[in-house]
């Protein structure tokens, strides 16, 4: 009789140890689970953080950047095709009947102003020249010279060193958006990886909280067993399913670990170098899902197609493809040149020409065929006719990504809603089954069958959430949301004062 009030007291100690599964309160998991030796902070990792890492030491973003000043070498390589030139050149004639010498120095500046060309120079000469040479004789002095070379047809609107500028210039905007374009990816790879980390943590806690529970109950089902209160078998199976536990704990951790390591690849230091993010710094759970309005989703339709960098980059080649259409018309005009030139004799000598001489002139020349031209021209507007396909194409397939995008958020949303709905009905079933077993009408198996349900059910519901982070994470880059300026990510968990 003695062993009564014993062995009821051990039966109300075990039936406290049944509490219900429910996950604990947010806090830090233990240091041990943790995969980095050096933390980059005390506080919770945000999406906002990682993404401002990406942005600043993400190697291949920052291989990106580099487009730019490409981009800026052809364009300076193309004005150098306007620097001004200096042209020197020395002449002798000294075993002939005419011993001569001429020294000249020319300066020539293309420009872009009607394709005009300027130049002056200055000559000397020494010795006797035959008349029909005259040109080249100076007075002592020697002669100055200054001109103009002026386009009236071809060459004048447009010339190949212009029409090869005015692409260089529109490269620098096709380089940002290739820039563009990259950093969307990669930035909605990073936000993945994250999302990823979270979802593992969560799971790693849920199995975590279904472990301490099996373990607290085994000491107590231990001594109730060594007092005769319950059969072994109890205390067996329950070591059981603390192995089996312990066993989904490992698992767990290792798709912690797993995601901090494909993680450490988008968060970086202020030296680049990869960072493993412990554990510590887990967000407490996720945060509330958002759904999408058919609204906003015409909205931002709308604004995908003025900001997607695949959209606006056929209108920066179709200006280059008219560049190239532009010059292939001047070429088929004729090759009418003006040109004026002044001209000074310095100093006394033979020469009777000048003092100060002006000529005029104008110099022809038609390629009778032009078929050169006839062929660049035909290839433009090939080229035009393909690029408008191809932009209308790309326009429709903008406009399906958005709803695509927006579907599989709605349908994320849906989902996470119901596995929710399910997590809770699931809790008042184990509610149910442990007062079922109060009244002795269960079994402890019948009980952890009930509880781990409810721990499967919350890790369907963290896998649910972060499908629905995924998703908008994809809508979020079928909008190009992170090219406006000062955009922040829609799900921005508690701010991280500290900013890499």
């Amino acid at each position: 009789m003695r062993l009564l009030p014993i062995a009821l007291l051990i039966i109300c100690c075990l039936l406290q140890a049944q509490q219900q599964f429910r996950l604990p309160q947010p806090k830090p998991l233990s240091n041990r689970l943790s995969t980095s030796q050096t933390p980059l902070t005390k506080e919770v990792l945000t999406l906002e953080f990682l993404l401002a890492s990406v942005n600043k030491n993400f190697p291949p973003l920052r291989a990106a950047l580099l487009e730019r000043p490409l981009a800026e070498a052809e364009l300076l390589n193309q004005e150098g095709r306007f620097d001004l030139s200096l042209r020197p050149r020395l002449e002798t004639q000294n075993f002939g009947f005419y011993q001569n010498e001429r020294f000249e120095i020319a300066l020539e500046q293309p420009t872009t102003v009607w394709g005009a060309t300027l130049y002056s120079g200055y000559g000397i000469s020494r010795g006797r020249y035959p008349d029909y040479d005259g040109k080249a004789t100076t007075n002592e002095a020697g002669q100055y010279r200054a001109g103009v070379r002026l386009p009236l047809a071809r060459d004048r609107e447009i010339d190949s060193r212009r029409a090869d500028l005015g692409k260089a210039r529109i490269g620098l905007r096709l380089a940002d958006l290739s820039i563009d374009q990259q950093r969307l990816s990669i930035l909605q790879t990073a936000t993945r990886r994250y999302w990823d980390w979270v979802a593992a943590g969560r799971r790693l806690l849920i199995a975590n909280t279904l472990l301490e529970v099996a373990m607290g109950r085994d000491a107590i089902l231990q001594e109730a067993v060594r007092i005769g209160a319950l059969p072994q078998f109890e205390q067996v199976d329950n070591q059981r399913i603390v192995l089996q536990r312990r066993s989904n704990v490992v698992e767990a951790r290792r798709s912690v670990e797993n995601s901090s390591i494909e993680l450490s690849l988008f968060l970086r230091d202020d030296k680049g170098q990869p960072q493993l993010a412990p554990v510590e710094q887990l967000l407490p759970g996720f945060p509330d899902p958002a759904e999408i309005s058919e609204k906003q989703v015409l909205d931002d339709m709308n604004d995908a197609l003025a900001r997607r960098p695949e959209v606006l980059r056929f209108i920066f080649q179709r200006n280059q493809v008219q560049l190239d259409k532009k010059l292939a018309e001047n070429q088929r005009l004729p090759n009418i040149d003006l040109f004026t030139e002044y001209l000074r004799e310095a100093g006394d000598g033979s020469v009777k020409r000048g003092p100060n001489d002006l000529r005029v002139g104008l110099i022809f020349e038609l390629p009778l065929q032009r078929r050169q031209a006839t062929s660049r021209l035909r290839t433009a507007d090939a080229r035009l006719g393909q690029i408008e396909q191809r932009e209308s194409f790309q326009k429709d397939q903008v406009t399906a990504d958005v709803r695509d995008a927006a579907s599989a958020v709605r349908a994320a949303f849906e989902r996470s809603t119901v596995v929710s709905e399910e997590l809770d009905v699931t809790r008042r079933v184990e509610d149910a089954e442990r007062l079922r077993f109060e009244l002795g009408d269960s079994t402890l198996f019948v009980l952890n069958q009930r509880e781990q349900a409810t721990a499967e059910a919350a890790i369907r519901e963290a896998n649910a959430l972060a499908d629905y982070f995924r998703a908008y994470a994809a809508y979020e880059l079928a909008i190009a949301k992170a090219l406006i300026p000062g955009s922040k990510p829609a799900f921005t968990s508690p701010a991280n004062k500290q900013q890499p």
